[in-house]
Protein backbone atom coordinates (compact mmCIF):
# COMPACT_ATOMS: atom_id res chain seq x y z
CA UNK A 1 0.00 0.00 0.00
CA UNK A 2 1.26 3.50 -0.89
CA UNK A 3 0.51 6.13 1.75
CA UNK A 4 1.08 9.90 1.48
CA UNK A 5 1.03 12.17 4.54
CA UNK A 6 0.95 15.91 3.68
CA UNK A 7 1.97 18.22 6.54
CA UNK A 8 2.50 21.97 6.92
CA UNK A 9 5.96 21.52 8.43
CA UNK A 10 7.69 19.23 10.90
CA UNK A 11 7.48 20.26 14.55
CA UNK A 12 8.04 19.14 18.13
CA UNK A 13 4.42 18.69 19.23
CA UNK A 14 3.11 15.23 20.06
CA UNK A 15 1.07 15.04 16.86
CA UNK A 16 4.26 14.94 14.81
CA UNK A 17 5.57 12.07 16.91
CA UNK A 18 2.39 10.18 16.04
CA UNK A 19 2.96 10.67 12.32
CA UNK A 20 6.64 9.66 12.44
CA UNK A 21 5.90 6.54 14.48
CA UNK A 22 3.02 5.50 12.24
CA UNK A 23 5.19 5.94 9.17
CA UNK A 24 8.02 3.90 10.68
CA UNK A 25 5.74 1.01 11.63
CA UNK A 26 3.96 1.01 8.28
CA UNK A 27 7.33 0.87 6.54
CA UNK A 28 8.37 -2.11 8.66
CA UNK A 29 5.19 -3.85 7.60
CA UNK A 30 6.12 -3.44 3.93
CA UNK A 31 4.14 -0.36 2.94
CA UNK A 32 5.44 2.72 1.13
CA UNK A 33 5.09 5.92 3.16
CA UNK A 34 5.99 9.43 2.00
CA UNK A 35 5.68 12.81 3.69
CA UNK A 36 4.80 15.85 1.58
CA UNK A 37 6.05 19.11 3.10
CA UNK A 38 6.93 22.69 2.21
CA UNK A 39 10.57 23.07 1.17
CA UNK A 40 11.19 25.57 3.99
CA UNK A 41 10.35 23.11 6.77
CA UNK A 42 13.11 21.76 8.99
CA UNK A 43 13.90 18.07 9.16
CA UNK A 44 11.68 15.88 11.37
CA UNK A 45 12.24 16.35 15.09
CA UNK A 46 10.94 12.81 15.61
CA UNK A 47 13.04 10.49 13.42
CA UNK A 48 11.38 8.73 10.52
CA UNK A 49 12.60 6.45 7.75
CA UNK A 50 9.84 7.63 5.41
CA UNK A 51 10.75 9.50 2.25
CA UNK A 52 10.31 13.29 2.52
CA UNK A 53 9.00 14.98 -0.62
CA UNK A 54 9.50 18.76 -0.56
CA UNK A 55 7.56 21.20 -2.73
CA UNK A 56 8.01 24.86 -3.60
CA UNK A 57 5.34 27.55 -3.92
CA UNK A 58 4.44 26.35 -7.40
CA UNK A 59 3.99 22.81 -6.16
CA UNK A 60 7.10 21.52 -7.89
CA UNK A 61 8.87 18.66 -6.14
CA UNK A 62 12.46 19.46 -5.26
CA UNK A 63 15.52 17.35 -4.74
CA UNK A 64 17.26 19.44 -2.07
CA UNK A 65 16.94 18.70 1.65
CA UNK A 66 16.07 20.96 4.58
CA UNK A 67 19.68 21.97 5.18
CA UNK A 68 19.80 23.36 1.64
CA UNK A 69 16.54 25.32 1.80
CA UNK A 70 16.75 28.87 0.53
CA UNK A 71 14.76 30.65 3.25
CA UNK A 72 13.88 30.10 6.88
CA UNK A 73 10.49 28.55 7.46
CA UNK A 74 7.66 30.28 9.27
CA UNK A 75 3.94 29.80 8.80
CA UNK A 76 3.44 33.48 9.65
CA UNK A 77 2.96 35.35 6.40
CA UNK A 78 3.53 32.19 4.37
CA UNK A 79 0.25 30.37 4.94
CA UNK A 80 -1.19 30.98 1.47
CA UNK A 81 1.99 29.88 -0.30
CA UNK A 82 2.17 26.74 1.82
CA UNK A 83 -1.41 25.63 1.20
CA UNK A 84 -1.51 26.50 -2.52
CA UNK A 85 1.90 24.90 -2.97
CA UNK A 86 0.67 21.75 -1.25
CA UNK A 87 -2.50 21.69 -3.37
CA UNK A 88 -0.48 22.07 -6.59
CA UNK A 89 1.95 19.37 -5.49
CA UNK A 90 -0.94 17.03 -4.71
CA UNK A 91 -2.34 17.61 -8.20
CA UNK A 92 0.94 16.27 -9.55
CA UNK A 93 1.40 13.19 -7.38
CA UNK A 94 -1.81 12.26 -5.54
CA UNK A 95 -2.95 9.76 -8.15
CA UNK A 96 0.11 7.60 -7.42
CA UNK A 97 -1.03 6.74 -3.89
CA UNK A 98 -3.61 4.43 -2.37
CA UNK A 99 -4.16 6.53 0.76
CA UNK A 100 -3.71 10.25 1.48
CA UNK A 101 -3.85 11.09 5.18
CA UNK A 102 -4.63 14.66 6.27
CA UNK A 103 -3.81 15.22 9.93
CA UNK A 104 -4.55 18.86 10.68
CA UNK A 105 -7.46 21.12 9.85
CA UNK A 106 -5.37 23.21 7.46
CA UNK A 107 -3.92 20.27 5.54
CA UNK A 108 -7.44 18.90 5.13
CA UNK A 109 -8.29 21.51 2.50
CA UNK A 110 -5.51 20.74 -0.04
CA UNK A 111 -6.17 17.01 0.43
CA UNK A 112 -9.92 17.38 -0.06
CA UNK A 113 -9.55 19.54 -3.19
CA UNK A 114 -6.87 17.40 -4.83
CA UNK A 115 -7.87 15.07 -7.65
CA UNK A 116 -6.93 11.48 -6.92
CA UNK A 117 -9.19 8.88 -8.45
CA UNK A 118 -7.30 5.96 -6.99
CA UNK A 119 -6.52 7.30 -3.52
CA UNK A 120 -8.80 7.14 -0.50
CA UNK A 121 -8.64 10.38 1.48
CA UNK A 122 -8.63 10.27 5.27
CA UNK A 123 -8.54 12.93 7.96
CA UNK A 124 -6.95 11.90 11.27
CA UNK A 125 -8.53 14.22 13.85
CA UNK A 126 -6.11 14.53 16.77
CA UNK A 127 -8.09 17.20 18.63
CA UNK A 128 -11.10 19.44 18.22
CA UNK A 129 -9.01 22.39 17.06
CA UNK A 130 -11.64 25.18 17.15
CA UNK A 131 -11.81 24.90 20.94
CA UNK A 132 -8.11 25.64 21.24
CA UNK A 133 -8.19 28.57 18.80
CA UNK A 134 -11.15 29.98 20.77
CA UNK A 135 -8.86 30.31 23.80
CA UNK A 136 -6.54 32.64 21.86
CA UNK A 137 -7.01 36.31 21.08
CA UNK A 138 -6.91 38.19 17.79
CA UNK A 139 -8.30 38.04 14.27
CA UNK A 140 -5.92 35.30 13.17
CA UNK A 141 -7.22 32.98 15.89
CA UNK A 142 -10.82 33.67 14.82
CA UNK A 143 -9.99 32.86 11.19
CA UNK A 144 -8.24 29.64 12.20
CA UNK A 145 -11.17 28.73 14.43
CA UNK A 146 -13.58 29.16 11.52
CA UNK A 147 -11.37 27.25 9.06
CA UNK A 148 -10.89 24.36 11.47
CA UNK A 149 -14.66 24.11 11.96
CA UNK A 150 -15.12 24.11 8.19
CA UNK A 151 -12.53 21.36 7.73
CA UNK A 152 -14.79 18.82 9.42
CA UNK A 153 -17.36 19.34 6.65
CA UNK A 154 -14.99 18.37 3.85
CA UNK A 155 -15.46 15.15 1.92
CA UNK A 156 -12.85 13.17 3.84
CA UNK A 157 -13.15 9.93 5.81
CA UNK A 158 -12.55 10.99 9.37
CA UNK A 159 -10.69 8.95 12.00
CA UNK A 160 -10.69 10.34 15.53
CA UNK A 161 -7.89 9.67 18.01
CA UNK A 162 -10.24 9.13 20.97
CA UNK A 163 -13.86 8.03 21.47
CA UNK A 164 -14.75 11.48 22.80
CA UNK A 165 -14.49 12.83 19.24
CA UNK A 166 -17.01 10.43 17.73
CA UNK A 167 -19.78 12.89 16.70
CA UNK A 168 -18.16 15.58 18.85
CA UNK A 169 -19.63 18.91 17.73
CA UNK A 170 -18.67 19.31 14.04
CA UNK A 171 -16.64 16.08 13.84
CA UNK A 172 -18.29 13.20 12.00
CA UNK A 173 -15.79 10.37 12.58
CA UNK A 174 -17.14 6.84 12.80
CA UNK A 175 -13.86 5.21 13.88
CA UNK A 176 -11.26 6.09 16.49
CA UNK A 177 -7.64 5.01 16.75
CA UNK A 178 -5.47 6.38 19.58
CA UNK A 179 -1.91 7.67 19.36
CA UNK A 180 0.64 5.12 20.46
CA UNK A 181 3.46 4.74 22.93
CA UNK A 182 6.80 2.96 22.50
CA UNK A 183 6.90 0.40 25.30
CA UNK A 184 10.61 -0.28 24.67
CA UNK A 185 11.40 3.33 25.69
CA UNK A 186 8.54 4.19 28.01
CA UNK A 187 8.86 0.93 29.90
CA UNK A 188 7.69 0.31 33.41
CA UNK A 189 10.08 1.27 36.18
CA UNK A 190 11.77 -1.54 38.11
CA UNK A 191 11.01 -0.19 41.56
CA UNK A 192 7.90 1.46 43.01
CA UNK A 193 8.40 3.78 45.96
CA UNK A 194 6.96 2.84 49.31
CA UNK A 195 5.39 6.18 50.16
CA UNK A 196 4.94 5.24 53.79
CA UNK A 197 8.72 5.41 54.23
CA UNK A 198 9.99 8.89 54.97
CA UNK A 199 11.81 10.42 51.99
CA UNK A 200 11.49 13.55 49.88
CA UNK A 201 8.39 13.24 47.70
CA UNK A 202 9.05 14.33 44.10
CA UNK A 203 6.10 15.61 42.07
CA UNK A 204 6.39 16.00 38.33
CA UNK A 205 4.54 17.84 35.56
CA UNK A 206 5.14 18.81 31.95
CA UNK A 207 5.33 22.61 31.91
CA UNK A 208 3.09 24.18 29.26
CA UNK A 209 2.26 27.83 28.61
CA UNK A 210 -1.20 27.08 27.24
CA UNK A 211 -3.74 27.76 29.99
CA UNK A 212 -5.74 24.71 28.91
CA UNK A 213 -2.89 22.40 30.02
CA UNK A 214 -3.42 23.40 33.65
CA UNK A 215 0.19 24.04 34.70
CA UNK A 216 -0.95 26.84 37.04
CA UNK A 217 -2.97 24.37 39.12
CA UNK A 218 0.07 22.16 39.62
CA UNK A 219 2.05 25.16 40.82
CA UNK A 220 -0.77 26.22 43.16
CA UNK A 221 -1.01 22.68 44.54
CA UNK A 222 2.75 22.49 45.06
CA UNK A 223 2.81 25.77 46.97
CA UNK A 224 0.12 24.39 49.30
CA UNK A 225 1.92 21.07 49.67
CA UNK A 226 5.17 22.87 50.46
CA UNK A 227 3.48 24.40 53.50
CA UNK A 228 2.48 20.92 54.68
CA UNK A 229 5.60 18.94 53.78
CA UNK A 230 8.96 20.74 54.24
CA UNK A 231 10.73 18.26 51.96
CA UNK A 232 8.37 17.92 48.98
CA UNK A 233 9.96 18.75 45.62
CA UNK A 234 8.64 19.72 42.18
CA UNK A 235 10.36 18.68 38.98
CA UNK A 236 8.99 20.52 35.90
CA UNK A 237 9.92 19.15 32.48
CA UNK A 238 10.71 21.76 29.82
CA UNK A 239 9.98 24.78 32.02
CA UNK A 240 7.38 27.08 30.45
CA UNK A 241 6.51 28.49 33.86
CA UNK A 242 4.76 31.83 34.47
CA UNK A 243 7.07 34.83 34.51
CA UNK A 244 8.61 35.48 37.94
CA UNK A 245 7.34 32.18 39.38
CA UNK A 246 9.97 30.33 41.35
CA UNK A 247 10.34 28.15 44.42
CA UNK A 248 13.38 26.90 46.28
CA UNK A 249 12.24 23.29 45.94
CA UNK A 250 11.17 23.50 42.30
CA UNK A 251 13.53 22.38 39.56
CA UNK A 252 13.32 22.64 35.78
CA UNK A 253 14.68 19.78 33.67
CA UNK A 254 14.84 19.66 29.88
CA UNK A 255 14.83 16.07 28.58
CA UNK A 256 16.58 15.62 25.25
CA UNK A 257 14.66 13.05 23.27
CA UNK A 258 12.32 10.24 24.25
CA UNK A 259 14.85 8.23 26.26
CA UNK A 260 15.54 11.14 28.60
CA UNK A 261 11.84 11.97 28.74
CA UNK A 262 11.07 8.40 29.83
CA UNK A 263 13.82 8.65 32.45
CA UNK A 264 12.16 11.83 33.69
CA UNK A 265 8.80 10.07 34.17
CA UNK A 266 10.53 7.30 36.12
CA UNK A 267 12.43 9.83 38.24
CA UNK A 268 9.32 11.39 39.80
CA UNK A 269 7.02 9.78 42.36
CA UNK A 270 3.82 11.28 40.95
CA UNK A 271 3.01 12.88 37.56
CA UNK A 272 0.26 15.52 37.44
CA UNK A 273 -1.55 16.35 34.18
CA UNK A 274 -4.54 18.59 34.99
CA UNK A 275 -5.74 19.77 31.56
CA UNK A 276 -8.98 21.73 31.46
CA UNK A 277 -10.54 20.97 28.06
CA UNK A 278 -11.62 17.95 25.98
CA UNK A 279 -11.44 15.51 28.87
CA UNK A 280 -11.50 11.93 27.61
CA UNK A 281 -9.08 12.76 24.79
CA UNK A 282 -5.57 11.31 24.60
CA UNK A 283 -2.81 13.24 26.34
CA UNK A 284 0.80 12.12 25.96
CA UNK A 285 2.02 12.90 29.49
CA UNK A 286 -0.73 10.65 30.83
CA UNK A 287 -0.01 7.86 28.33
CA UNK A 288 3.75 7.97 28.83
CA UNK A 289 3.75 8.28 32.61
CA UNK A 290 1.27 5.40 32.93
CA UNK A 291 3.46 3.34 30.61
CA UNK A 292 6.48 4.10 32.82
CA UNK A 293 4.67 2.86 35.92
CA UNK A 294 4.38 6.29 37.53
CA UNK A 295 1.24 7.16 39.53
CA UNK A 296 -0.78 9.74 37.58
CA UNK A 297 -3.09 12.47 38.83
CA UNK A 298 -5.20 13.86 35.98
CA UNK A 299 -8.52 15.45 35.20
CA UNK A 300 -9.41 12.44 33.06
CA UNK A 301 -7.41 11.88 29.87
CA UNK A 302 -7.37 8.56 28.05
CA UNK A 303 -6.69 5.90 29.27
CA UNK A 304 -6.80 7.17 32.87
CA UNK A 305 -9.71 6.09 35.06
CA UNK A 306 -10.51 5.91 38.77
CA UNK A 307 -9.29 2.32 38.71
CA UNK A 308 -5.80 2.99 37.31
CA UNK A 309 -5.11 6.64 38.21
CA UNK A 310 -6.24 9.44 40.50
CA UNK A 311 -8.90 11.64 38.89
CA UNK A 312 -9.45 15.24 40.05
CA UNK A 313 -11.90 17.97 38.98
CA UNK A 314 -10.86 20.67 36.53
CA UNK A 315 -9.14 23.79 37.93
CA UNK A 316 -9.01 22.44 41.47
CA UNK A 317 -5.60 22.67 43.12
CA UNK A 318 -7.04 21.58 46.47
CA UNK A 319 -8.15 18.28 44.90
CA UNK A 320 -4.64 17.81 43.53
CA UNK A 321 -3.23 18.33 47.02
CA UNK A 322 -5.67 15.78 48.44
CA UNK A 323 -4.72 13.20 45.79
CA UNK A 324 -1.00 13.71 46.42
CA UNK A 325 -1.54 13.23 50.14
CA UNK A 326 -3.68 10.14 49.47
CA UNK A 327 -0.99 8.55 47.29
CA UNK A 328 1.83 9.45 49.68
CA UNK A 329 -0.02 7.83 52.59
CA UNK A 330 -0.99 4.68 50.67
CA UNK A 331 0.81 1.38 51.07
CA UNK A 332 3.03 0.13 48.28
CA UNK A 333 0.59 -2.74 47.65
CA UNK A 334 -2.37 -0.37 47.16
CA UNK A 335 -0.43 1.79 44.71
CA UNK A 336 0.78 -1.28 42.81
CA UNK A 337 -2.80 -2.44 42.27
CA UNK A 338 -3.57 0.73 40.33
CA UNK A 339 -0.29 0.61 38.44
CA UNK A 340 -0.95 -2.96 37.34
CA UNK A 341 -4.33 -1.87 35.95
CA UNK A 342 -2.61 1.07 34.24
CA UNK A 343 -0.20 -1.33 32.51
CA UNK A 344 -3.15 -3.37 31.25
CA UNK A 345 -4.85 -0.25 29.89
CA UNK A 346 -1.68 0.89 28.10
CA UNK A 347 -1.11 -2.35 26.16
CA UNK A 348 -3.63 -1.46 23.44
CA UNK A 349 -1.71 1.80 22.89
CA UNK A 350 1.54 0.09 21.86
CA UNK A 351 2.55 1.26 18.41
CA UNK A 352 2.39 -2.14 16.74
CA UNK A 353 -1.28 -2.41 17.73
CA UNK A 354 -2.12 1.17 16.79
CA UNK A 355 -0.44 1.06 13.36
CA UNK A 356 -2.16 -2.22 12.53
CA UNK A 357 -5.57 -0.72 13.26
CA UNK A 358 -4.93 2.01 10.68
CA UNK A 359 -3.93 -0.50 8.01
CA UNK A 360 -6.95 -2.66 8.75
CA UNK A 361 -9.16 0.40 8.23
CA UNK A 362 -7.34 1.46 5.05
CA UNK A 363 -7.67 -2.01 3.58
CA UNK A 364 -11.44 -1.88 4.08
CA UNK A 365 -11.75 1.30 2.04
Amino acid sequence: MKILVPIIGFGTAGGYRVLSELANHWLRDGHQVDFLVDERSSDPYFPTSAKICRFDRQGRLLSHQAGERRTEFSSNGNAASIYFGMWRALRRIASGYDVILANHSLTAFPVAFSKARKASKYYYVQAYEPEYYALEKGRKARVLEWLSMLSYRLNLKQIANAPIYIDYRDISAQHWIPPGVDESIFHRRNFISDFTLRKPLVIGTIGRKEASKGTRYVLEAFEKLALIDPDVQLKVAFGNLPENWKHDRAKIVVPNGDHELADYYRSVDILIAPGTVQLGACHYPVLEAMSCGTPVITTGYLPASKENSWIVPVADSDAIVSSVLEISSSSRIDVLKKLDLAAEAISSFHWKNVSRRFIDLFECR
